[in-house]
């Protein structure tokens, strides 16, 4: 029920009956308040101590900064063959002819934006054995030779060109009851996105196969890409399972959450470690 009398003045009343703050309260506030400014001013003096250490981050437009990928060469000058010498039954020149055509199958595989972009694999296919292109074809027409074969998933694009470190290697071998020249790629490819942003390592080891019998038909005379093999680190998980390359978000619904990571970070960007890595998206 609403009353016409004034109200009676309560807070006035009650603010004049405060009791005053003992002197000993005002020192244990002083006391704090001095407390917090020398914390902050050690956190400040300890930053400006270690300028060195966190400005070039800060202010660097480099995004694989503060990653081993740092170090690592541009694109296409970290793919460098090794010298070539002869093996039985093919000469120093094959030899480095086949060397020289797995170069560019791997510009094509992993640098070229038809393939990165366009995912178009005309690039690859072409440097291939007309039987070779002919299998190849239909599995990557279905997700597959994702770590070998890249493609950037749509809406994402480069933020920087992808950073390489790795090698090729190459023997004579038995394959499949013929004799043959195995090129072995063992290479990581840093790729750093801008939007979204983050850094993924794509490790991959891939067999190139040079059949050197005689008695080839000639549809089945050239480079098979043979067996291949490779991870993603900090990748998205749902494109990963898609054949797509992409960055983890923040929230990967696809990610498995009781998933550790056996090993510290740096040590997916090494191409000594072995490709086989404990299965688990994260």
């Amino acid at each position: 029920m609403s009353s016409d009398r004034p109200t009676s003045p309560r807070v006035l009343d009650e603010a004049r009956h405060v009791a005053p703050v003992p002197n000993s309260s005002r020192r244990s506030r002083d006391r704090r308040r001095l407390l917090a400014i020398a914390l902050i001013l050690a956190v400040v003096s300890a930053l400006w101590l270690a300028r060195d250490q966190w400005w070039p981050l800060a202010v660097s437009s480099n995004p694989y900064e503060a990653t081993p990928a740092e170090n690592f060469p541009v694109g296409a000058d970290g793919i460098v063959p090794p010298v070539a010498a002869p093996v039985d039954g093919m000469s120093a020149d094959a030899v480095a002819d086949a060397l020289d055509q797995v170069r560019r199958a791997l510009i094509g595989a992993y640098l070229d934006p038809r393939m990165l972009v366009e995912h178009d694999p005309e690039p690859v296919l072409n440097l291939l054995a007309p039987d070779s292109a002919a299998t190849v074809a239909p599995r990557f027409a279905n997700a597959g030779y994702g770590t070998t074969l890249i493609r950037l998933a749509p809406g994402t694009t480069l933020a920087a060109p992808p950073r390489v470190s790795g090698q090729l290697s190459y023997q004579r071998v038995d394959w499949n009851g013929m004799p043959a020249l195995d090129v072995t790629s063992n290479y990581v490819f840093a790729y750093a996105f801008d939007q979204p942003s983050g850094v993924v390592v794509i490790h991959s080891e891939t067999h190139w196969m040079f059949p050197l019998s005689t008695a080839l038909r000639l549809s089945s005379r050239g480079m098979y890409l043979g067996r291949t093999s490779g991870y993603w680190h900090g990748m998205d998980c749902a494109s990963a399972s898609r054949g797509l390359t992409a960055p983890a978000p923040p929230h990967d619904r696809g990610a498995n959450p009781a998933y550790r990571d056996p090993e510290p970070l740096d040590a997916y960007f090494d191409p000594n470690r072995p490709v086989d890595i404990t299965s688990g998206c994260r």
